[in-house]
């Protein structure tokens, strides 16, 4: 028993290791694009939609049960297919990767239900009440003016016409409520090419959250689903519960009968385990040596990715580097032009001073020379000129 307990150890750590060697295939995305806020706020409000979808549908089929007999397997049948195959399409439309296509798909999807159960579908005749296409026609309502929100005028113009053709070509028949992927005609109406329909996945913060959305409508959704399949099967089965408790007395049975086998034949046991431990260990060996070859292989690409991290690092500092030295060149030589040109500057301004005094200085002896010229030879000339008139008008007489 040892021995088994060491084979099954073996093989557990061996997948451990084989999955741990798959995790050193790591693509750096380094041109990734994120998602714009349209897209994101899309995104969200789809999925926020999806819950108040699964809410609605649900109560209104508890609803509809309510008014038929238990016994009635054929409206609880209806009222369980409603709700399983419902909330399976509309999973499929609203959590997929480009926010815009899984608006249109969502849209589509209610659509294709609001008519469904309309008084013009296939399923009008269902359920005696119209609590059915009431609640559908209030999602439809719901969606259509989220939708309207979210696209532009013209988007929200032509993704109606489009929505109304599509249901029309591919109107459900039954409460399978098999859905078409409206992604390729969606594009062919918007003129897109299939190649172009999703630009990015976003960052890797945006993937890692789309990634936990879906894990989270798993674990909500999943338990729910199986339980209405379960319920749906148990309804429609022949198997009654003593037939149930009639197969697992046989089951106790059955393990009492082995138990006791094991109990009362150790020797039996004993040589079994011998006789595996041979068999098997050619196989263990095999496993020890392929464990040690994938150590090796691991431990040959972490020194790998140790030297491909050193080589990386280094360039990194060499480029930073020869770029600072660059920029120090650059700006030494900007300081010594820029010093140059103040310095001629301060020439110029100098020269200009000197002149402006000089200037300065000569209107200033000839301005001084005229005063002086005026002060003193004024008054002589005048007495001049005065006396030289008085001998005239003398003379004269």
């Amino acid at each position: 028993m040892k021995h088994t307990s060491k084979f099954f150890s073996i093989i557990i750590i061996s997948l451990l290791m084989l999955n741990g060697c798959s995790l050193l295939e790591v693509k750096l995305e380094s041109q990734s694009v994120p998602l714009t806020t349209a897209e994101l706020n899309t995104r969200i409000l789809t999925r926020e939609y999806s819950k108040h979808f699964f809410s609605e549908v649900e109560s209104a089929a508890d609803e509809i049960a309510l008014t038929y007999p238990k016994d009635d397997t054929l409206h609880q049948s209806y009222v369980l297919l409603w709700k399983i195959h419902a909330e399976e399409g509309l999973q499929r439309a609203a959590y997929q990767v480009s926010p815009k296509v899984a608006l249109i798909d969502t849209w589509v999807f209610v659509a294709q239900m609001e008519q469904f159960f309309s008084p013009e579908g296939k399923g009008a005749e269902l359920f005696d009440s119209d609590i059915d296409y009431k609640t559908s026609q209030a999602l439809y309502v719901d969606i259509e003016n989220m939708a309207e929100k979210l696209l532009s005028g013209s988007e929200f113009k032509s993704g109606k016409e489009f929505v109304t053709q599509f249901v029309k070509d591919h109107a459900f028949d039954s409460l399978m409520m098999r859905r078409t992927p409206a992604l390729k005609a969606w594009l062919a109406h918007q003129n897109i090419d299939e190649t172009e329909a999703v630009a990015t996945l976003g960052t890797m913060p945006e993937a890692l959250g789309d990634v936990s959305d879906r894990l989270g409508l798993v674990s909500e959704q999943t338990p729910k689903i199986m339980t209405w399949k379960a319920e749906l099967i148990a309804m429609n089965s022949t198997i009654n519960g003593n037939d149930v408790n009639k197969t697992l007395e046989s089951l106790r049975n059955t393990s009492q009968s082995f138990q006791d086998f094991v109990k009362n034949n150790p020797e039996y046991m004993q040589n079994l385990a011998e006789q595996m431990s041979i068999q098997l260990q050619p196989l263990l060996d095999d496993l020890d040596m392929k464990t040690d070859d994938k150590l090796n292989q691991l431990s040959a690409e972490r020194i790998a990715l140790e030297a491909m991290v050193a080589r990386e690092r280094k360039e990194l500092v060499d480029m930073v580097e020869r770029e600072r030295k660059a920029i120090a060149i650059i700006v030494t030589q900007e300081r010594e032009k820029f010093t140059q040109d103040l310095d001629q500057v301060s020439q110029d301004v100098l020269t200009l001073a000197m002149d402006k005094v000089i200037d300065l200085i000569k209107s200033t002896i000839i301005y001084f020379i005229l005063f002086i010229l005026a002060i003193f030879f004024a008054p002589l000339g005048l007495g001049y000129f005065l006396g030289k008139r008085a001998a005239v008008k003398k003379s004269t007489v």
